[in-house]
């Protein structure tokens, strides 16, 4: 028990406030699991005759630095406290409730009353201190991937910096991305094959018509046509180009919304990102980031054109530029939210914040704050309040988002007269989880098109390389709203990039099966039918030709035993929607003039991304125009 205690640093009182004392428990250690945020999490709970003396979790599946706070804290405030009371750990919720309700389970292998320990009163002191009082050259709002970029930008332009998160923990919707940075990047891709189709494709962006497209997009075009005529003398690589990267994501952004308004990409903003994105992945790279050699195509990408790190998810994003900013001077406070912008003659010097547990907190910017808080998908109201293009937006939603993603740096900016661009448009990622809206379940693809996706009646029913909304839209029209995708060994053997495909199979969120057919029993669809359809498909694949929806780039087939079957439903995932910046990161106003001392990065803004996300352009996006705010933020410019 002392050691224990030693070597967590705490100090406890024996029977104070404790749910323990009057009770007598099996003294030994109890097993006990419960589902996480991601799959079953083991805990092993050791008690003596008063009361629990140690807790560890020799198992979990949890996302590293999100359920950290979580992992460490859980426990050693249940040891503390003799209780499963404690506040919530803001961005570890899931966690917590699994660690809780795990120990739970071991309370009553103990002989113990787990509903005494549920209302046991916590020691934990939640009262608010004394106002705390900082000033920095900037105030950075928000610690996932563009709050960490801006912050590490900022420093190494000399700037001293405060960063604030209001989760338990960096990474924000980084964690909970994939991680893929698009860039273009020719003479690595060059070492990668042609795929089925992608020659096809090119030659029929030769066949646009050049009127079609907004005029400050015609030159653009142009110069992308004369770099497809040269490329298609030897097709033998892999082709991209910064100007295939700028008309990727205009083409398949701009949409029209339920009112019949037009909405595209902003040329200057989406041009700069893929200009940067490049020396922005080379940049990361001088910071620690360590890229993998394969070049990705996540699901809605429409090119293969991804760098991804050698961590999964966005891990690695948040933990080496979390620990560059501290090692390099920067402070990090977590578990403390933006409340408001101090504004003084019409500059933005300082922002207001909280504490977790009310404590407030004035930070005063000598240069100026940027704003990194990322968008408002977690916060169904504010979505549903915008939406100008899906046809209703229930209730009951489900996201991907991590918990802090409720839209609090755009109603901060609004306060300040910003303007705002591109609201109404919400991304649904259509491979989420069923049940949860989870991304990261199942098996999760490296390259979308190469999975199959089929409806309750086992059919095909949408090109699965085609844009996320078109995917959502297929998806929300099939049987209850949801598909599985289906893989082979072949497939699943590069799903490993991310999850473990017999964990998930075992966790009960995939389904595997030595046949087709009998995968189409796990599921409770039609085997034969699904067999048929997966034969057709691979006929494709052999003939290069999707006769029935005309999925240009393809190449696997489905056709190696065991198969794999992953339930699928659209998710709300990202918002195009937020401030109006500019070229150098600063926020507008409504007469599209500059706000002294605001910057904004990453999903709090708008512009780039229109009606439609390119899947790796978000990566993009929070780095390029995170590394400009902190660097334009340090400079005073």
């Amino acid at each position: 028990m002392k050691r224990f205690f030693l070597l967590a640093g705490l100090a406890v009182t024996a029977c104070l406030f404790l749910a323990s004392c009057g009770a007598s428990y099996k003294a030994g250690t109890y097993a006990a699991s419960a589902q996480g945020r991601n799959g079953k999490l083991t805990v092993e709970v050791t008690f003596n005759k008063d009361g629990i003396t140690n807790i560890t979790i020799p198992e979990h599946s949890e996302t590293v630095v999100i359920a950290t706070p979580a992992l460490e804290q859980v426990p050693a405030n249940i040891i503390e406290n003799q209780s499963l009371q404690m506040d919530a750990i803001t961005g570890a919720t899931f966690t917590q409730m699994a660690i809780q309700n795990a120990v739970a389970d071991a309370i009553a292998a103990a002989g113990g009353n787990a509903a005494t320990w549920r209302s046991a009163p916590s020691k934990a002191v939640t009262n608010a201190g004394k106002t705390i009082e900082k000033r920095a050259d900037i105030i950075v709002v928000g610690g996932g991937g563009a709050g960490l970029s801006a912050a590490t930008a900022a420093i190494e332009s000399g700037a001293s910096v405060i960063l604030i998160e209001k989760t338990a923990a960096l990474g924000g919707n980084t964690l909970l991305s994939g991680g893929v940075m698009n860039a273009a990047d020719p003479e690595w891709q060059k070492g990668a094959p042609v795929d089925t189709g992608e020659p096809e494709e090119l030659r029929g962006w030769l066949n646009m018509d050049r009127s079609t497209f907004p005029p400050e997009y015609r030159e653009t075009f142009d110069v992308l046509c004369g770099q497809i005529r040269n490329y298609l003398a030897n097709p033998s690589y892999l082709f991209d180009s910064d100007e295939f990267h700028i008309l990727n994501t205009y083409l398949y952004g701009r949409r029209t919304g339920r009112d019949g308004s037009d909405i595209y990409s902003d040329f200057a903003l989406t041009a700069n990102m893929a200009k940067n994105a490049l020396d922005t992945v080379n940049w990361l790279s001088s910071k620690g980031i360590q890229w993998q050699e394969t070049v990705s195509e996540p699901v809605g990408a429409m090119w293969r054109r991804g760098h991804t790190p050698s961590m999964p998810k966005g891990q690695e994003y948040a933990i080496k530029l979390g620990k560059l900013v501290t090692e390099q001077g920067g402070e990090i406070m977590l578990k403390t939210r933006a409340t408001k912008l101090i504004i003084e003659n019409g500059n933005v010097v300082g922002v207001n914040a909280q504490q977790s547990n009310g404590t407030p907190v004035v930070l005063h910017a000598n240069k100026g704050v940027v704003l990194a808080t990322g968008g408002f998908g977690n916060n169904t109201k504010m979505v549903q309040e915008y939406n100008n293009y899906w046809e209703s937006i229930p209730d009951n939603a489900t996201t991907t988002n991590a918990s802090g993603s409720t839209g609090d740096g755009i109603t901060m900016a609004l306060e300040a007269n910003a303007a705002l661009t591109g609201m109404g448009f919400a991304q649904m990622m259509p491979v989420s989880d069923s049940r949860t809206g989870d991304l990261f379940t199942g098996l999760i693809p490296r390259f979308a098109a190469n999975y199959i996706f089929v409806n309750k009646e086992a059919k095909r029913f949408v090109d699965e390389g085609a844009a996320r909304d078109t995917l959502a839209i297929a998806a929300f029209a099939q049987t209850d709203g949801m598909f599985y995708m289906i893989a082979d060994a072949e497939i699943a053997e590069e799903a490993k990039w991310l999850t473990d495909p017999e964990v998930e199979v075992a966790n009960g969120r995939a389904f595997k099966a030595d046949t087709l057919e009998e995968l189409g029993s796990l599921i409770g669809i039609d085997g034969a039918t699904l067999k048929a359809e997966m034969d057709k498909y691979n006929s494709f694949v052999d003939n290069g030709n999707d006769t029935d929806f005309g999925k240009s780039s393809f190449n696997q087939k489905v056709d190696m035993a065991p198969y794999y079957a992953t339930p699928r439903a659209p998710a709300i995932h990202h918002t195009m929607g937020g401030l109006k910046i500019d070229t150098d990161a600063h926020v507008l106003n409504e007469n599209g003039t500059v706000i002294p001392g605001l910057f904004a990065a990453g999903e709090v803004t708008g512009g780039i991304h229109a009606g439609n996300r390119l899947g790796g352009n978000a990566i993009a996006d929070i780095m390029v125009y995170g590394r400009i705010a902190g660097k334009n933020a340090a400079s005073g410019n």
